[in-house]
């Protein structure tokens, strides 16, 4: 069983998605690697940021620099720069995206275990079409059942999701992540599974 800190490994010191969090995930021994979410700026610069809004700042109407000075928002690369063998989770917030330029980011870290989803199904479809070398993956609420999903893996709300259909995603090769609210006593686990959660199971 696996576990991926959603938005990195947070406390009360720690703020989420920031490179802190992300080495808190790294250090720790239960975690599997992180999820972080990537929003592009007016100069088409990729940062680290869960909301569309830096506070009152549109983040896509800002540029990086602003945006370094006055949030300190970490850049892609920077999070691919750090050093671990672990699953970094990038989950793409925006659909309207400079594809050429992220595609080269991603060709700079061929080395690390790098995994990219989107709730945009347009954005993976791309970016494997344009032969990204990362993980591919769909981010989605509903259940996306579709016989000829030829992607990696898939991302799936964990109380909608059931064995049987984890089963036939697995007998294709596609991995299959769960992410939700966790609850120990009720919800689903098996025994390979790679949930993305909030902090550890305190059972671990």
């Amino acid at each position: 069983m696996k576990f991926i800190a959603h938005r990195g490994l947070r406390t009360k010191e720690i703020k989420e998605n920031t490179l802190e969090a992300f080495k808190n995930a790294i250090n720790n021994n239960f975690i599997s690697g992180f999820e972080f979410d990537v929003r592009k700026t007016l100069d088409n610069k990729f940062v680290v940021h869960h909301n569309a809004f830096a506070k009152t700042d549109l983040i896509k109407r800002r540029t990086y620099r602003y945006l370094k000075k006055k949030y300190n928002l970490p850049l892609l690369s920077e999070v691919l720069e750090l050093n671990t063998n672990k699953i970094m989770l990038v989950e793409i917030k925006d659909n309207n995206i400079p594809y050429r330029k992220l595609i080269k980011i991603f060709d700079s870290f061929k080395d690390k275990n790098i995994y990219v989803m989107s709730f945009h199904n347009k954005v993976i479809e791309k970016l494997k079409k344009r032969n990204c070398n990362a993980k591919l993956g769909i981010l989605n609420y509903v259940l996306n059942s579709e016989a000829d999903y030829n992607l990696d893996f898939i991302c799936l709300l964990n109380n909608l999701a059931t064995y049987n259909l984890i089963n036939a995603y697995k007998k294709r090769n596609v991995e299959v992540m769960l992410y939700g609210i966790i609850n120990e006593d009720k919800d689903l686990w098996y025994e390979d599974g790679i949930y993305i959660v909030d902090e550890v199971p305190k059972k671990y």
